[in-house]
């Protein structure tokens, strides 16, 4: 059998160590465990080991958090100038510009950090490199936190961004005069003769990584189909560009065959492919996955040029060490983290199926065809194998049809991509024929979308939802990958590699078990998502059983939290299943995100009032439940929700007489109850006449959380309620320097006279309140510290810095 795993070099172990301490801050155990894996696995002597452990030191000291500048965030609407940096194109006819020196004109005060404005159909697309003048309103970047799931606002601040703006359409914005790049004008050339649609909107992504006319509804389909890496620069496409220098060796040897006594075709390929690759580069935007495949290609053809064999796993090595030594941030790229792991199972895996594959190369021209779409398939299945737990990770959903891969990627290669290459060139010399070339490339793109929305109309394009891991599985489970691949390729069972797989599997395990034996002690948590300017609360009962309230949402068509924010952050460590979700009413900020949740996820029931209005959100989630996929329950005051033996969700409103539209007024209001303890109040959007009717019903209220009805509104100020409850805790779910001023400071002065501190999502992000047996309520925040110092709507500014608990006195009562 041949040998696939190649005991990495010493350097190269090193460089995986400094890796694991760049992730360390963020990710301390799964880091930590990474480093000690790698070090057990292939470190061969204590020199070895203490240089891995000094280089993991070493960058964990390089990513140790550093504190703010100090600076003041700004909140204004005002005239600034700035300097475009950096323009990233987005479906849907979106870009963002990241700006610098950007300052007021009216008081000449210069922004703190960088400027992300998201620019949504602009009228031409702006160029780095100019100047700009316009008026904006600019608040400070605050992302949202939640347990298990990363914040837009660390990606940003990594690359110095504290604040962000908005526009819409043509916006007065005034540009400095001065020439347009070479590579802008040729973009406007192609523009103007690729075909409406999809078909043309690809070869401009193809071409120059612009993805600006993408339709969003196209890209999900691609998305769920996954064939998403097939539209994002990468490796693939560089080595289809690196091809085409070998098709013209092939063509010059044709014209010239005295040329091959002085260079050989394979290196005459290969000083052709160089400066095609430079261009492609040149024109995709220098994006980091086109950075390493062409530092791989080159390290490859250097040594090729040299007459000396080199294994791809040491060209992998070369590349991630050139990009992450120089700038560490590009670590964190998920594209370059996806496009390393893809081609690292490629050199894993690879060799196990080519040496099998390969008398079937030999059957003559159907043999030749045959191999080359199973090494398509295998190429596929490798490449995925590695990238699946940070895809899970990352994006709550896996495909399942990569079949679709075995379709798509030979008109890919075969006919897209050439076709567009074509076109490009025939922009300088014939217009008509760049236009044929760019509308038959686009055909293949037109037949795929008309083909993936006849999949998606079937209902057979859905992507799984899947259980996120936690860190500690992404390394069992790559570590067991590991160890395959090196029994594969033994010829006997080593024992170190039966001890590493050993070590996988039982790391694989280790949250399942602890989860199972209950080692994380009896308990009940009620979580509040931090989902904006929306509400959605999850209640995981001492056995694990889990209820979610409400799903959040928005007002927007292009964003959907319940996909993007609440399902991953339900799922992470467990699998996609709800024991039961409940509705308080049908306002689009409490029920479009659970319209992909009930959709999605294994649900046991749903209970809600009943009651709709004429909302496009109540007609869908009418139509979601004649499909039936769930027992429907409509609950009304008297009600009892049971979520376990001992834990239930009393229902409080509407009345049993309740009738008419669903609206704040008659949200279902719910209390928490475990063993006869008030935990938890949840009024919905309730407002002043629902809150009466509760009032006046004589049920018990106490409780030690108080989710603030409609988000801490002054039309649901109610002092006598929080009087009655007693909370040791009130909690408003809102988005940072909202439009409504939520909560309102009258709201939160009468609970605190109440005695009830206020906390805020957009403070502490989400907010996670524990009940351990008989003790007191302890509240922690999912919000780091050194995102910025909390509002002062957040009294206890520490409980917005995790890991540590903060309890008040009053939740012993």
């Amino acid at each position: 059998m041949r040998q696939v795993v190649i005991i990495p070099l010493p350097w190269q172990l090193c460089l995986l160590a400094w890796l694991c301490g760049l992730f360390a801050w963020e990710f301390p155990v799964p880091a930590g465990l990474a480093c000690l894996v790698s070090v057990f696995a292939f470190a061969r002597g204590r020199w070895l080991a203490a240089c891995m452990v000094a280089a993991f030191v070493l960058g964990l000291a390089l990513e140790m958090p550093r504190s703010g500048d100090g600076a003041t965030g700004w909140n204004v609407e005002a005239r600034v100038s700035g300097v475009v940096r950096e323009v990233r194109t987005h479906p849907g006819r979106r870009v963002t510009i990241v700006a610098s020196d950007v300052v007021r004109a009216d008081t000449g005060a210069a922004l703190p950090g960088r400027l992300a404005w998201t620019w949504i159909d602009p009228p031409t697309l702006p160029e780095a490199g100019r100047t700009f003048d316009t008026r904006l309103r600019i608040r400070e970047l605050r992302g949202r936190h939640n347990f298990g799931l990363s914040s837009n606002e660390d990606y940003w601040s990594r690359q110095g961004v504290r604040h962000r703006a908005f526009s819409r359409g043509r916006a007065d914005v005034r540009w400095e005069d001065g020439g347009r790049s070479l590579r802008s004008r040729l973009l406007e050339a192609v523009e103007k003769r690729v075909p409406a649609g999809q078909g043309g909107a690809v070869v401009r992504a193809l071409l120059f990584g612009d993805r600006f006319d993408l339709d969003p509804a196209f890209m999900d389909r691609i998305r769920r189909a996954g064939l998403s890496h097939s539209l994002a620069l990468s490796g693939m496409h560089l080595a289809l560009v690196a091809g085409l220098g070998m098709v013209l060796a092939r063509g010059v040897a044709g014209i010239r065959p005295g040329l091959l006594l002085v260079l050989p075709r394979q290196k005459l390929g290969i000083l052709l492919s160089l400066p095609l690759v430079l261009g492609y580069m040149w024109l995709g935007g220098f994006t980091p996955s086109l950075l390493r495949a062409a530092l791989m290609l080159t390290a490859l053809a250097l040594h090729l040029l040299r007459g000396v064999r080199t294994h791809p796993q040491d060209t992998l090595f070369a590349a991630v060490a050139a990009l992450v030594v120089s700038d560490p941030g590009m670590a964190r790229d998920v594209g370059l983290q996806l496009s390393v792991l893809a081609v690292a199972g490629i050199v894993l895996f690879m060799p196990h199926f080519s040496g099998p594959l390969e008398p079937l190369r030999q059957r003559g021209r159907v043999g030749r065809w045959a191999c080359g779409l199973l090494t398509m398939g295998a190429v596929t299945v490798c490449a995925n194998l590695f990238i699946l737990p940070v895809q899970a990770l990352y994006f709550f959903e896996t495909p399942v049809h990569l079949w679709l891969n075995l379709l798509w990627l030979p008109v890919l290669g075969m006919a897209v991509m050439p076709l567009s290459f074509l076109g490009l060139f025939a922009v300088f010399v014939s217009g008509e024929a760049a236009q044929l070339c760019f509308f038959l490339a686009g055909l293949g793109v037109e037949a795929l979308d008309r083909g993936l929305a006849a999949l998606d109309a079937a209902g057979a394009l859905r992507a799984a939802a899947v259980l996120r891991p936690e860190g500690v599985e992404v390394v069992g489970y790559w570590a067991v990958l590991l160890a395959a691949s090196a029994l594969l390729g033994a010829s006997r069972p080593a024992p170190k590699a039966m001890a590493v797989l050993g070590l996988g599997l039982l790391l694989m395990s280790a949250p399942s078990v602890r989860d199972e034996l209950g080692l994380g002690g009896e308990a009940v948590e009620l979580t509040v998502l931090d989902t904006g300017m929306s509400q959605a609360v999850s209640i995981r009962g001492p056995s694990g059983r889990m209820v979610l309230v409400d799903g959040a949402g928005g007002w927007s068509a292009d964003y959907d939290p319940g996909r993007a924010l609440v399902a991953p952050a339900l799922a992470w460590g467990r699998p996609p299943r709800l024991d039961g979700v409940v509705l308080s009413h049908v306002d689009s900020d409490h029920s479009r995100g659970l319209l992909y949740i009930l959709e999605s996820f294994e649900v046991g029931y749903f209970a809600w009032s009943g009651l709709v209005d004429r909302s496009e959100d109540s007609r869908r989630l009418e139509q979601l439940m004649s499909r039936k996929l769930w027992p429907e329950r409509t609950v009304r005051a008297g009600d009892c929700i049971d979520i376990e033996p001992g834990l239930w969700l009393e229902v409080l409103h509407p009345s049993v007489e309740e009738r008419g539209m669903s609206g704040n007024e008659t949200s279902v209001v719910l209390r928490l109850v475990w063993r006869g303890r008030g935990l938890a109040l949840l009024p919905g959007d309730a407002e002043r006449r629902a809150l009466d009717s509760v009032l006046l019903s004589g049920d018990g209220l106490a409780a030690e959380v108080l989710v603030l009805p409609h988000h801490g509104s002054r039309s649901s100020l109610k002092p006598r309620l929080y009087e009655q409850v007693g909370a040791a805790w009130a909690v408003a779910a809102c988005g940072p320097d909202n439009r409504f001023g939520f909560p309102h400071p009258e709201v939160v002065l009468a609970c605190e006279r109440a005695g009830s501190p206020v906390l805020t999502t957009a403070a502490c992000g989400a907010v996670r309140f524990r009940w351990d047996g008989d003790g007191p309520v302890r509240v922690r925040c999912a919000r780091h510290g050194s995102a910025g110092a909390p509002d002062a709507l957040c009294p206890a500014r520490l409980s917005c810095m995790p890991p540590l608990e903060q309890h008040n006195p009053r939740s012993g009562q």
